[in-house]
């Protein structure tokens, strides 16, 4: 089943009698210098440790690696400009900032304030067939659409759509599909901050996404599912056809666990979908596999 979706200690210092001599011996658990007072780390708990430890630096290389593969998977697939400028801040107070214009054979895309972590809204300037290629600053002209895309950082183009994603998200990415023509807004969602778009095309004029959908929730999963779940199907943040999909809390707990998150903390809900946009901005959204559950930062 689909659904419609329109879619942020001490006192002085010690006198040498009460110094205790310094020993060369070394513990052999720990590798340190041993004393009286030193409290002994057994050489079991020393391994879980660096077990722990190497653990959680595989995982988050993992994530970095996902993410950096479909970046690059998503980069292959959208169109390719045929140039793109960056110009550097006038002055530490330029209001524009760093200015970075995209062009395309029949069109420009400049955003502003690209070296912050709120970048300005974009803006798009249609080219004529033979016209020069315009320069890359901050000059407004007459034939320019301005995009609502403040807070977002612009991804690329695909046909006449175009992609962009918040620049500094918490917790789930917003975001948004564009119409290149007009400049509105046809579609927004979301995705996991290690998980970006991993499909894209255009048939027949219909905009084809594939990607693991994901959102903050106001409450938790952890905390009540059943409760949660329903506010959500409600408001209508998950699809009727997934009504009856009540996930376990167990399915939260790994998660909150490594986050040391309290069970009381919303939760950031992801599932894969397939996603098909029409050019008047009428989106059907498919779910498909697994729920997933991890807290908002």
């Amino acid at each position: 089943m689909t659904r419609q979706y329109h879619v942020k200690a001490g006192a002085g210092s010690p006198s040498t009698s009460s110094v205790a001599a310094v020993s060369n011996a070394v513990d052999a658990d720990t590798g340190l210098p041993s004393g009286q007072s030193r409290v002994r780390i057994s050489r079991h708990w020393h391994n879980r440790c660096v077990c722990g430890l190497l653990a959680v630096s595989f995982m988050l290389l993992s994530i970095a690696a996902h993410s950096q593969t479909d970046a690059s998977r998503l980069a292959a697939q959208l169109d390719r400009p045929v140039a793109v400028r960056k110009v550097t801040p006038k002055s530490n107070d330029d209001p524009n900032g760093q200015l970075v214009c995209t062009f395309y054979k029949d069109l420009m895309i400049r955003e502003s304030g690209t070296d912050t972590p709120a970048p300005n809204a974009a803006v798009v300037l249609p080219l004529s067939t033979g016209q020069a290629r315009p320069a890359c600053d901050a000059t407004h002209r007459s034939s320019e659409v301005a995009l609502k895309t403040e807070g977002f950082s612009y991804v690329g183009r695909k046909d006449h759509f175009l992609l962009f994603s918040a620049a500094d998200p918490n917790g789930a990415v917003p975001f948004m599909v564009l119409d290149a023509g007009s400049g509105r807004i046809v579609f927004e969602d979301g995705t996991p901050a290690d998980r970006g778009l991993q499909a894209i095309a255009v048939e027949q004029g219909n905009l084809h996404l594939r990607y693991r959908r994901a959102f903050n929730a106001p409450c938790s999963i952890m905390q009540n599912a059943t409760t949660c779940w329903s506010q959500l199907i409600a408001a209508g943040k998950l699809p009727q056809s997934m009504e009856q999909s009540v996930p376990s809390p167990r399915l939260c707990a790994a998660s909150y666990k490594a986050d040391k998150a309290p069970a009381n903390d919303p939760s950031i809900i992801a599932y894969d979908v397939e996603t098909v946009v029409d050019a008047a901005g009428q989106a059907q959204v498919t779910p498909r596999g697994p729920v997933s559950c991890t807290p908002v930062p």
